[in-house]
């Protein structure tokens, strides 16, 4: 039995090991590597606590705890994933908002990263349906960008025609959390229509937000490109979706 538990958790390091060496080398997927690569080094110790468990009691208490911890992430993952996918549909009560915010992802020295340029191409169409509608592009300067997230997104709705009279720029936030802080801050009046625009894996935790802050919670799903992104960032949510449970700031 401890030799089939053994080879069990070597297969597992194995399995995380396999897709955190190919996202090292790939920028936008370098969180996918931090998060299998630290799955796999839990399942290599925990390998070897159960290969030590049967002649070292701190080793059986180890092995035991492992299996705890390991299912606890699943049963998280499992159910914080149900949260992500149950909130990825468009709200029709989004359509004639006054107000839309579009919230900013990386992007690089002359163009939106692929995910952004997919939420900007989501306002454009939204805009045209909705021109009464003022759009809040949100998203400040990060460590390795040449300028604030929300002045590209300007620029490039800007380029595809948008009046710039109805874009508005919140180009201080590093988060979602100040994202949409910030827009409500600075624009937006009281008992004003809102949206959201975002990516549909972020949609839920958007939608959670927006209610904190007291706006209409309602969603507007930009598809995310590429399969592969679209896991590595369902993994990345999931980090981002616990710790708003764990601070107590989901409910």
């Amino acid at each position: 039995m401890k030799h089939t538990e053994f080879q069990i958790w070597r297969m597992l390091a194995v399995l995380f090991t396999v897709p955190a060496l190919p996202c090292l080398l790939w920028p936008p997927g370098r969180f996918g590597a931090f998060f299998f690569g630290a799955l796999a080094v839990g399942c290599a110790g925990e390998a070897f606590a159960v290969y030590r468990s049967g002649s070292c009691r701190a080793a059986r208490r180890v092995a035991m705890l492992g299996r705890v911890l390991f299912g606890l992430f699943l049963a998280s993952f499992l159910a914080i994933q149900l949260i992500i996918f149950s909130g990825m549909q468009a709200d029709p009560e989004a359509e004639n908002a006054d107000y839309v915010l579009v919230l900013g992802a990386q992007i690089y020295a002359n163009r939106p990263s692929a995910s952004l340029k997919a939420r900007l191409d989501v306002a454009y169409d939204y805009l045209e349906r909705n021109p009464d509608t003022y759009a809040v592009l949100c998203g400040g300067k990060g460590t390795n960008e040449i300028m604030p997230e929300a002045w590209m997104m300007r620029d490039y709705l800007l380029e595809r025609g948008v009046d710039g009279a109805w874009l508005l720029v919140e180009d201080q936030s590093s988060n979602t959390i100040q994202n949409i802080a910030n827009a409500r801050e600075q624009f937006l009046p009281e008992q004003s229509r809102t949206a959201v625009l975002t990516s549909e894996f972020h949609l839920a935790r958007a939608r959670k937000l927006m209610s904190s802050e007291g706006l209409d919670p309602y969603g507007i799903p930009a598809e995310t490109p590429y399969i592969s992104l679209r896991m590595i960032l369902h993994l990345r949510e999931y980090c981002s979706i616990l710790g708003l449970i764990v601070s107590g700031r989901w409910f």
